[in-house]
């Protein structure tokens, strides 16, 4: 992408001569492909551990400790985390934009909105001492979603032999509402005298714990655009552009609930406080090709 952008800018930049394109209002319509950099997740866990769980029934551990503990004994912390990096398919996008172009120049609103498959992956967080009493650790982003709304400026350069054809490069800064369906799963061994040596409850075998979420962020974001302009007549043109765009901030989405928790629902004890877990998401650039045309009011 980089070395698309490096060869191409420079060519329409050098080309800065007056363009012979339609000034005035204009709309126009998009449809493309999207390609989305490998996108790094990290599952943020604030739990109490499987010992604290008054869900389970009573049971008493090799050194002779009698579980669930006191809830007063145990306190929420945060688990150890890793990152997981998701290689999200090829998508689609749509959009369109509105604008006033004025000499060279062009301001315009512009929305479009892109989806990518996901990819499902082992979860394997080392140092953590809760991997051991698992048999499947796993998550997955199904789908990722963006809708997008910036504010562009366009360059419009001429200086070709075609009097139709008519390079452009731009820049925009916008609002990003990027959503991903997140699922994970954590099994517990199903053996008793497993989780018993390793100084859990044995209650606990078996034991299921599931995400299941629509996650969401609002982020502020830019993009750098490249494209070329050919006039079918002096009111509609066919555009063709390039754009690489990405965000300002990380992904976060913290407020969601398990579904369930070690087969119940997301708390430590009926009618308690719920336990949440949370999802950081970095590298969420993405670039695009798309085809479109373009309409002049005058």
């Amino acid at each position: 992408m980089r070395k698309v952008l490096s060869l191409f800018l420079p060519i329409c930049l050098v080309l800065a001569v007056p363009a012979t394109a339609a000034s005035g209002l204009y709309f126009g319509v998009d449809l493309g492909v999207a390609m989305a950099e490998n996108v790094e997740s990290t599952r943020i866990n604030m739990g109490i551990p499987t010992n604290c769980d008054q869900w389970l029934g009573r049971a008493t551990l090799n050194d002779g400790t009698s579980v669930p503990l006191p809830l007063e004994q145990c306190q929420p912390r945060e688990l150890p985390a890793s990152p997981n990096s998701f290689d999200l398919d090829a998508g689609w996008l749509f959009g369109v934009n509105a604008g006033y172009a004025f000499g060279n120049w062009r301001l315009e609103a512009e929305w479009f909105h892109r989806r990518h498959s996901g990819e499902h992956l082992p979860l394997v967080v080392p140092g953590d001492s809760k991997q051991v009493e698992f048999t499947e650790r796993s998550e997955e982003i199904d789908e990722m979603r963006g809708n997008n709304l910036f504010a562009n400026l366009h360059y419009d350069v001429g200086g070709l032999d075609s009097a139709k054809l008519t390079p452009f490069v731009g820049v925009g800064l916008g609002l990003m509402r990027t959503e991903m369906d997140y699922r994970g799963v954590s099994i517990r061994n199903s053996d008793p005298q497993a989780l018993l040596s390793l100084g859990r409850n044995p209650n606990a075998a078996g034991l299921t714990s599931r995400a299941d979420e629509k996650m969401k962020d609002n982020l502020f974001g830019f993009q750098f655009i490249a494209g070329l302009d050919y006039a079918l007549s002096e009111r509609r043109a066919l555009t063709v552009k390039f754009r690489y765009a990405n965000v300002f901030d990380d992904f976060g989405d913290h407020d969601n609930e398990w579904k369930p928790l070690r087969d119940h629902e997301s708390t430590v004890a009926p009618g308690g406080a719920p336990v949440r877990y949370g999802i950081n998401a970095e590298d969420l650039g993405f670039w695009t090709l798309s085809v479109g045309l373009k309409f002049f009011a005058n």
